[in-house]
């Protein structure tokens, strides 16, 4: 729990989540992570390894601007993103659970466009066994 909460992440109602909005953001129908974001997300994968946690949630967001079939994809391709840098730095893929959530959780409003950034997102949620 120490490497958790050192690490960022938070405990919520589905476990220990790093929210990465305001670290982790994509561009405006962008799905791939910028370099400071891999940096970020290797470092977070190798703390997670070296706590001895396995079993993570990728959630992908996006904003609310587009037709919410092409948001749920999109959403799905950042999950992805994510997941593969966590295998990039010795995470098991199929201890790696990506979804896809479109603009159906919101963290700020899509009425401004800081609202919009903040919540084209991911978030990586430990699963707990």
């Amino acid at each position: 729990i120490a490497v958790l909460k050192q690490q960022g992440f938070e405990l919520t109602d589905e476990g220990w989540a790093f929210g990465l909005s305001g670290k982790v953001l994509f561009g405006s129908d962008v799905e791939t992570l910028n370099a400071q974001s891999t940096e970020i997300v290797q470092g977070i994968g190798k703390a997670l390894q070296g706590a001895g946690i396995e079993r993570v949630r990728v959630d992908g967001h996006t904003d609310g601007s587009g037709k919410e079939t092409y948001n749920q994809q999109l959403s799905l391709r950042r999950a992805k993103s994510v997941g593969n840098v966590l295998t990039s730095v010795g995470m098991k893929q199929q201890n790696i659970k990506l979804q896809g959530l479109g603009s159906t959780e919101p963290v700020a409003s899509n009425d401004t466009p800081a609202g919009r950034t903040e919540n084209r997102r991911a978030a990586i949620v430990v699963i707990a066994d």
